[in-house]
Parts: structure tokens; sequence; C-alpha cells
């Protein structure tokens, strides 16, 4: 790691806290709706199942090998809990490796890999990640979406027979059995687990049920934007003061507000804008 000292210039510190950033919960809480209810809504659904996926997944395995961040260098930024595999390069390469298989195009692809090196290599050089940390999560992350590519393709008939209520139940009886086996959770699995079903559950039932697409104009953008963003504040912020006022601040607490925040973002803001005529409805 001392590699890291020899490099290190103060022009270039800010631009890896910049990559860096890309890996947040803050970013990702501002990414994922913006691109869902701005973009490519069939895209940015599947991505954001298999990136919030992909974050309990990482906050489990790290539980298990529990390995401590470098201490003979320097931290720049905080970094809380166990090292290996690093959460940052798992999700840049879950993310951007999807969306970069997704649209197939050759721009595309340089940029996810951009932004993904650039993710990894930060880690490493602000001092709170391994190399094999980084590599780690790289791996993790293409082995996380070859199956999860691979499970699309399946399209088995009884699983599309159920419905996406019956679908969503599997899906949590499936995750509470994972928390159930792995034993003591830690902040970002519970955060994670509590976002991937609210996400998937709205997902599921807003593709079968509401079916609305993106309608352009400034205007309806900039009025999505803003209600959507208050909606995610009132439920990552307001909630939390709501709970911390009445004493209940357990980690169901915190499992149901990051609930609410997936289903807002899949379902909630979507159905709002919907019936404001802020999108347009496709009626089977």
């Amino acid at each position: 790691m001392e590699w890291v000292l020899s490099i290190r210039a103060e022009w270039l510190t800010p631009i890896m806290k910049i990559f860096t950033f890309l890996g947040d919960e803050e970013f990702f809480l501002l990414f994922l709706p913006l691109a869902y209810w701005l973009w490519r809504k069939d895209i940015m659904g599947r991505a954001g199942m298999v990136l919030l996926f992909t974050f309990v997944l990482n906050a489990l395995i790290k539980g298990v090998f529990q390995i401590p961040r470098p201490e003979s260098i320097s931290h720049l930024v905080q970094a809380d809990d166990w090292s290996f595999p690093s959460g940052h390069s798992q999700a840049a390469m879950v993310l951007w490796g999807w969306l970069a298989w997704e649209l197939k195009e050759k721009r595309g692809t340089i940029v996810a890999a951009i932004l993904i090196a650039g993710v990894g290599f930060s880690r490493i050089y602000l001092g709170v990640h391994y190399p094999s940390d980084v590599l780690g999560g790289f791996l993790l992350g293409l082995a996380t979406i070859a199956i999860y590519g691979w499970l699309l393709k399946l399209r088995p008939t009884g699983w599309l027979y159920l419905g996406p209520t019956r679908q969503s139940v599997i899906i949590f009886v499936l995750l509470m059995g994972l928390f159930m086996i792995t034993g003591e959770l830690s902040e970002v699995a519970i955060k994670g687990g509590g976002a991937f079903i609210g996400f998937v559950v709205g997902y599921l039932h807003e593709k079968k049920y509401l079916s609305c697409s993106f309608k352009p104009g400034m205007g309806l953008i900039l009025s999505k934007l803003v209600t959507g963003i208050i909606g995610i504040l009132i439920l990552w912020i307001g909630l939390k003061q709501v709970f911390v006022s009445i004493g209940y601040t357990t980690n169901m607490a915190m499992f149901i507000r990051y609930t609410l925040i997936g289903a807002w973002i899949s379902y909630g803001a979507p159905f709002l804008f919907c019936h404001l005529g802020w999108n347009v409805e496709n009626r089977k």
C-alpha cells in the first residue's frame, strides 16, 4: 500500500473523491431514481434490482470475512465497515457493467470501463481498501451480473404465472431466510435489503398495473425531479426524525424506511406522475 503515497497529489485527491462518490449511498439515491423516472424505466428497473441486491450480498460477505481496513496508510475518506470485498468496486461493476451490457454501445462500454476502473482505483488511492479488496469486488460484481442475466433469460412460465404479488412474497421470504442464516447484520445489509425489497415490489407491480411511459418536456422534468426528490427526503430524513422522536430506533425502523424509499422510487413516484398527467399512460 505504500506505493499509493508516492502518487498522492493535491490536484488528484479531489478527482479520486469524485470517483469514490460514484459508489456512495447518496449517489445511488440520486442516480437510480432520476434515471428510472426520466430515462429508460425498463433498463433501470432491471439495473436497480441487481444493484440493490449486490449491496446486500456485499455486506453479508464482508460479515463472513471480517477483514479490517488498511492500517499502514492514512485514510482520506471515512470508511467504518469491513474491507473485503470493496462495496464501491462491486457496485460500480454491477451498475455500469450492466448498463453497458444492456445498451451494447461502444462509447457506453468505454465510459463504463473508465467509471469502473476509476471507482476501484480511488478506493486504493484514498487508503480504505487493499488491491485484493477491489479485485474481489470486481469479480463478485461480474459474477452477479452474469448470473442475473442468465436468470432473466430463463423466464420460466410458472414464475410469470404467479404474478407480482406472489413473486414479491417469495423474494421477501428468500431475503429474510438469507438474513436469518447469516446472523448479525450490518447497517449496509439492512439498508440494502430494505431498499431492494421495496424497489422490487414496486417495480413488479408498476410493470403489471401502472405501465406509464416517460413524457418529455422541461417543465415536466423539473416537476418530477422536485416532487420525486422531496419524497425521498421525506422518507430518508423526515421519517428517520419521526422514528427518533418516538424512540423507535431499531434495525426494523431502518429497514422500514429504506423499504419505503425503494417502493417510492419504483412505484410511488411513477404512480403520482402518471395520475398528475406528467407521464403518458400506455393502456393495454
